[in-house]
């Protein structure tokens, strides 16, 4: 069995009113197309098809892939679908794993996953519990897909429920159809970098940045309950900045963990504990997600005491009502000179 992707860029972005086609709008020195086919090649396909219509694309295209010019690009995205499809039929695939270009961070690893998902004919990569592409087709569900239209492959599996899978994603779905989008994703993508750095290899699941320093720098990241391999994510806020991290680990060298439960006091981390898991459960709770594991415990999936006075310091930083951050806000002086915050900070 060979598999192609499908990277559909076709359309003429109406919505996006930049100077030239979004496709080559610039995201961290390289266009929106070069990050996605990028994603696509990196992972192990037989063949990658590239569907263009508004735009040829000649220039951003190596030769390693397919090129198809859809002449009937405004009539909607699935007569692009169908095009790449058939390419894809002439070439003997029996499965494609169709993408949009205009998605630059879903990333190779979700591409990937995509392509090894064998269980069932259709497969949908999944963020923060919501269905987004890239998406799985085997031949046996071809016949099935719309003729005309933008709906695409979404209107066979909502149709269809018992063939699908989900494929949890680390990647950001976030597709640039306007300028506002693109400035989205050009933050994104500096977070991802810098996430990256600070903890020395990809995040495993999906997040978002609501602390940061004077510089803009990620000091605290908010996790999604699951990561992308299914496992639950306990630890709803995570105390990244490396300054930060370091700080707190001095303090917690200097029996830190012990002290603040002494002068906190037990019932008073059970009780941001359950907040804490109130919270994350709302937010798992309202994607929708149905996992076979959830998340438990507290703070950093704490039930009883205090486990990591980051995770808790964290919470804090990032506005939580947690007595344990509060002690090591007021503590943080031991460790350091500079004056540190005495109230939550604001989330950004």
């Amino acid at each position: 069995m060979t598999t192609a992707a499908i990277l559909l860029a076709a359309g003429g972005g109406s919505r996006f009113s930049g100077a030239a086609h979004k496709l080559r709008a610039d995201v961290l020195g390289r266009p929106v197309l070069s990050w996605s086919l990028d994603a696509a090649l990196a992972a192990g396909f037989d063949d990658i098809v590239v569907v263009t219509g508004a735009d040829p694309f000649e220039d951003l295209l190596p030769e390693s892939v397919l090129r198809v010019h859809n002449a009937r690009w405004e009539e909607g995205q699935a007569t692009s679908l169908h095009l790449g499809i058939e390419t894809a039929r002439a070439r003997g695939h029996d499965v494609v794993v169709v993408g949009l270009a205009d998605q630059p961070l879903v990333g190779s690893r979700t591409w990937r996953d995509l392509r090894q998902a064998e269980s069932h004919p259709i497969a949908t990569a999944t963020y923060a519990g919501s269905r987004r592409p890239p998406t799985r087709l085997a031949k046996s569900v071809w016949g099935m897909l719309p003729t005309e239209g933008d709906s695409g492959a979404r209107v066979v599996f909502e149709e269809n429920l018992d063939l699908l899978i989900e494929v949890p994603s680390a990647g950001d779905p976030t597709d640039v159809d306007t300028q506002d989008a693109l400035a989205t994703v050009r933050q994104r993508a500096v977070d991802l970098v810098s996430v990256t750095d600070l903890l020395g290899r990809e995040p495993m699941g999906p997040f978002e940045v609501v602390v940061r320093d004077q510089t803009g720098k990620p000091v605290v990241l908010k996790n999604y309950p699951l990561l992308a391999d299914g496992r639950p994510m306990p630890t709803l806020y995570w105390l990244c900045g490396r300054r930060e991290s370091m700080l707190v680990g001095r303090l917690e060298s200097m029996k830190g963990v012990r002290r603040a439960e002494a002068e906190v006091g037990l019932d008073a981390i059970s009780e941001a504990h359950d907040r804490y898991r109130i919270e994350r459960d709302t937010m798992l709770e309202s994607s929708g997600a149905s996992p076979a594991y959830r998340p438990s415990g507290g703070v950093g999936g704490t039930r009883t005491g205090v486990k990591c006075l980051h995770a808790h310091y964290g919470w804090w930083l990032a506005g939580g009502d947690d007595p344990v951050g509060q002690w090591v806000a007021d503590h943080l002086h031991e460790v350091d000179s500079p004056t540190w915050p005495t109230q939550p900070t604001e989330v950004s």
